[in-house]
């Protein structure tokens, strides 16, 4: 049974994360994009450093609450994504969070680094 305040809360605490589970992974995510990492490039890649930052915050957040595989499966179930991890990506749902939160971390990096540089007016 799924603890309704519970994830009410998280979602709350998690509104980015969810709209990309909710809304661009939705039930007939497959007849938008090719596969997840279509997704993911659209998602994290090509956003903003600041959007990149905000989804790894939430990621933290994610992973200290969703501390075991069936609280992130519920998680999933409740924000009814049509993503099912292990079938489109073979990861557990709590491993593909991880995946995502350190690919948000990568792009922080990246997008950080290209900021200063783009700065700097390419002077080094």
């Amino acid at each position: 049974m799924i603890d309704e305040d519970f994830y009410r809360d998280v979602v709350r605490r998690a509104p980015k994360m969810t709209s990309l589970l909710g809304a661009e992974f939705n039930f007939d995510w497959r007849l938008d994009w090719p596969d997840v990492e279509a997704v993911l490039v659209q998602d994290l890649d090509d956003a903003s450093l600041a959007d990149n930052e905000e989804l790894r915050t939430e990621l933290d957040y994610l992973l200290s609450v969703l501390g075991t595989e069936p609280l992130a499966d519920a998680f999933f179930t409740y924000v009814d994504s049509g993503l099912d991890p292990l079938a489109d990506t073979g990861r557990s749902a709590r491993s593909w969070l991880i995946d995502v939160r350190d690919r948000a971390r990568r792009n922080v990096v990246l997008k950080a680094e290209s900021e200063e540089h783009g700065q700097l007016g390419g002077a080094v």
